[in-house]
């Protein structure tokens, strides 16, 4: 060990573009429209995540039974696991990721029609995505996602952005703080703040602020 170079870097923190970690207001709505004119089962969780926040995990472990009037009941994920034979297996995991995370996720009238889109191509599955009778899996919405960035011609984003793009959307509208960590599933808003809250608007409108706010 005494022989091993090592660069000085190599235990530096990565290093992320700030535009990278959000979609800007500008790729949301090229993305929205893009969804939304081609509805199928995948696209449609991609849109209900913009309009819930909920992790891609939620997400693939939904189940109808879990949508109630204006919420959506988050109270298992899908969890990646190493068997007895050392194989990586996908399963479902009947508790959430962590114990703030078993909520009811308030949801906006757009979004149960989004959801009633999904059942209508997936009527009387257990669990609300699911294709041939098969539950569709988190890591399939991703490589949807990166399908869709690439026929947009956006930067590539992963569905933990739409995540950090909901909490910011939110905290940018005024949301109270507490219904803020509410609905991400955080313990308190101090985590939304410091991992999940960017800055989304177009070079045109963080001047049109500024100039607003800088009256003197």
């Amino acid at each position: 060990m005494g022989d091993l170079l090592l660069s000085k870097g190599i235990f530096a923190p990565a290093s992320h573009k700030k535009e990278e970690e959000t979609f800007s207001e500008e790729e949301q709505k090229v993305i929205h429209d893009y969804l939304i004119a081609h509805p199928d089962i995948w696209n449609l969780g991609i849109h209900l995540q913009f309009q819930t926040g909920v992790r891609v995990g939620e997400l693939a472990a939904l189940k109808h039974s879990d949508i109630g009037n204006g919420y959506i009941h988050i109270c298992r994920t899908e969890h990646k696991c190493r068997d007895a034979d050392g194989k990586w297996r996908i399963q479902i995991k009947e508790t959430p990721k962590t114990e703030a995370g078993n909520r009811e996720v308030i949801i906006p009238p757009q979004a149960m029609e989004t959801i009633e889109m999904i059942r209508k191509l997936n009527p009387g599955g257990e669990y609300l995505f699911m294709n041939n009778g098969k539950r569709i899996r988190g890591n399939t919405f991703n490589k949807r996602l990166s399908d869709v960035c690439d026929k947009i011609g956006i930067l590539h984003h992963s569905t933990h952005k739409i995540r950090k793009t909901y909490g910011t959307t939110l905290i940018d509208n005024d949301v109270l703080d507490s219904i803020v960590a509410e609905q991400m599933g955080h313990k308190d808003i101090n985590t939304t703040r410091k991992f999940y809250y960017y800055s989304n608007k177009g070079r045109k409108k963080k001047i049109e602020q500024i100039t607003n706010a800088i009256s003197f």
